[in-house]
């Protein structure tokens, strides 16, 4: 009726405008809090790290599933933050790349990564603990998401960022392997294996006295299980004359290494440690720290090297294929030398199976070992000109 007085309209534009706001306001930060990754403490460098995620393709796959069950776009960038969202799952971080950017942002494939000690790591830190070890991530997802247990498949992982205490072998030229057949013997290729960047051998083979041969220089230098555990007993206490004999020829052959690496290529890291290939070869890094080998720096594999699946061979492949099929991720153009399972050469000399003692062995009656076979993808490597086998004399006899 007329004069009687009007109750007052809602402003229902106003009110739905706020709520409209408010709306967008929750669904812009439950966005940004979706995408940041934020490493978990099984690393204490890591803690209160959070990883942020722009811009590559990164895959959640379920540990028992092979099918991903979430995509991400993602690089990893480190932010030195707390997280704040508490909707996240653990994931194991598997990287298919490992880049360093202390060696140029140079990366190699994680299966075949030699980790090198620096030089500064104290001898109680050397555990090997990152053998076969991944990281442990947390990623934060949506609340109306859920999943098992998780890998978080990535395409490249940043050595500093996630294997602290080790360091890559930089990207290298030309590399010079050296095996230790006796085809060396008055071969003179000792001033061409020392005109390589990166000279690799095989079980501290010897040096001194056989340089015109096989050179003076060492960058690395490989050992098998057997070398390893001889020389690992003969570091402890003891009389026995053959151990003593053992521990003195060693600390000679190292004399001539001078700034060489030492690597170990199989197991020495399970569990709580408490592996007998790692504890010896913390009995020989114990030795050489305590006799002033500083010059010395100790590596191993990320993943024990084991390449008969790879190379299709019937039985365990040579120490001298093992550091071939490793120095490909890292070396340019590779040269063999030493490398010759016969014994005879191509001018029908005779040929000793090493060429610093001599030790005999029936090639084709090896229990261990497909010499031949070997032989024969080497050769093959050669014709498709992904390797150089030298197996004559680097300069002619007198």
């Amino acid at each position: 009726m007329l004069g009687m007085h009007q109750p007052a309209r809602p402003r229902v534009g106003r009110s739905s405008f706020w709520w409209f706001t408010a709306v967008c306001l929750f669904s812009v930060l439950g966005l940004m809090a979706s995408i940041y990754i934020t490493e978990d403490g099984h690393v204490l460098l890591y803690n209160r790290l959070r990883l942020k995620v722009t811009d590559s393709h990164v895959y959640v796959t379920s540990a028992s599933k092979t099918k991903p069950v979430k995509t991400v776009t993602t690089s990893l960038t480190t932010l030195l933050t707390t997280p704040t969202n508490n909707q996240t799952s653990q994931v194991t971080l598997h990287c298919k790349m490992v880049c360093s950017q202390s060696a140029g942002n140079f990366c190699v494939p994680l299966e075949f990564a030699i980790f090198v000690y620096k030089t500064d790591t104290p001898t109680d830190n050397m555990t090997f603990n990152l053998q076969n070890y991944n990281p442990v991530v947390h990623i934060a997802r949506e609340s109306n998401t859920s999943h098992e247990s998780s890998v978080l498949e990535v395409e490249r992982c940043n050595l500093e960022e996630h294997f602290p205490g080790v360091e890559l072998i930089p990207r290298q030229p030309s590399c010079a392997v050296i095996g230790n057949s006796g085809i060396l013997n008055n071969s003179s290729c000792g001033n061409f294996i020392d005109s390589h960047d990166f000279v690799i051998r095989a079980n501290m083979g010897l040096i001194k006295g056989y340089e015109v041969d096989v050179g003076k220089t060492s960058s690395l230098n490989a050992f098998n299980t057997l070398l390893l555990s001889s020389y690992g007993s003969a570091m402890e206490k003891t009389k026995s004359k053959r151990k003593l004999h053992i521990r003195a020829t060693f600390f000679d052959t190292i004399k001539t290494l001078k700034e060489s690496i030492l690597w170990y290529p199989k197991e020495l890291y399970i569990g709580n440690g408490s592996f007998a290939s790692g504890r010896n070869y913390r009995s020989v890094i114990d030795a050489l720290r305590r006799k002033g080998f500083t010059g010395i720096r100790f590596a191993y594999s990320w993943k024990p090297v084991h390449v008969e699946k790879l190379w299709g061979l019937p039985l365990g492949g040579t120490l001298g294929l093992d550091i071939y099929t490793v120095a490909r991720t890292f070396c340019s153009n590779i040269t063999l030398f030493g490398f010759y399972p016969f014994h005879k050469d191509l001018e029908g000399r005779a040929v000793k199976y090493h060429y610093y003692d001599k030790r005999k062995l029936d090639f084709d009656r090896s229990k261990w070992h497909n010499f031949s076979m070997e032989h024969t993808i080497l050769k093959e490597l050669e014709r498709q000109g992904k390797l150089t086998l030298v197996v004559r004399d680097c300069k002619p006899r007198k």
